[in-house]
């Protein structure tokens, strides 16, 4: 009974590639998905303390520019 739903009429095989090609692709697709989510927050933090440093910076330049006048 198991083998005759998994041949499926003789037609078995190409149903369970189809089934397994597309779980691959779903599976690779969400795997890329991820990555370059990851990515793009990893850019997102980077610009966040890039932002963070540069106005640092412009404090740090106003308070010597206050302290020699």
């Amino acid at each position: 009974m198991i083998l005759e739903f998994l041949n499926m009429g003789g037609y078995g095989l190409y149903i369970w590639l189809s089934y397994a090609f597309a779980a691959l692709s779903l599976i690779s697709l969400y795997y890329v998905s991820v990555k370059k989510l990851n990515s793009i927050k990893n850019i997102e933090h980077l610009y966040q303390s890039e932002k963070v440093e540069e106005a640092q910076f412009q404090r740090n330049l106003i308070d010597f520019s206050l302290i020699s006048n």
